[in-house]
């Protein structure tokens, strides 16, 4: 009976895993046709940033470093650098999305490396160019 539960159990995970992983990459908008970028360039004004699970709810070093990307960004936004921050709850452990505009691409892109320099090598943390939805 109880290996048959743990069976139960780990099929229902997987379902989660993959139905959160199609819901992550359905999130990704295409580039407009014709946008065509230099090797290290970024060619949109937005960003988003995934903290993201694995099953037992996000990490503690994964939320630590989206808290200091939030705030950061935050920071920018008060200072006129940031035109919309938009923060989305994407599951059900505390998966988040922080998705950041910018009016000028250079404001975007320097953003965008502090961000990455903050996440490097920090587990299910996802960092993505890509258009805040809507609103």
């Amino acid at each position: 009976m109880g290996d048959t539960l743990a069976a139960i159990e780990h099929r229902l995970a997987l379902v989660w895993l993959v139905g959160a992983w199609i819901a992550v990459a359905g999130c990704a908008a295409p580039p407009p046709p014709g946008a065509e970028t230099r090797a290290g360039q970024m060619s949109s004004t937005s960003f988003a940033v995934y903290a993201l699970s694995q099953g037992r709810g996000v990490p503690e070093p994964t939320r630590n470093a989206w808290q200091t990307i939030w705030t950061m960004l935050e920071d920018a936004r008060r200072e006129g650098k940031v035109t919309r921050l938009q923060q989305t709850r994407i599951g059900l452990e505390g998966e988040v999305r922080l998705c950041a505009e910018f009016s000028e691409a250079e404001r975007a892109r320097e953003q965008l490396a502090r961000v990455r320099a903050i996440g490097r090598g920090v587990p299910l943390l996802n960092i993505v160019e890509e258009a805040c939805s809507g609103q």
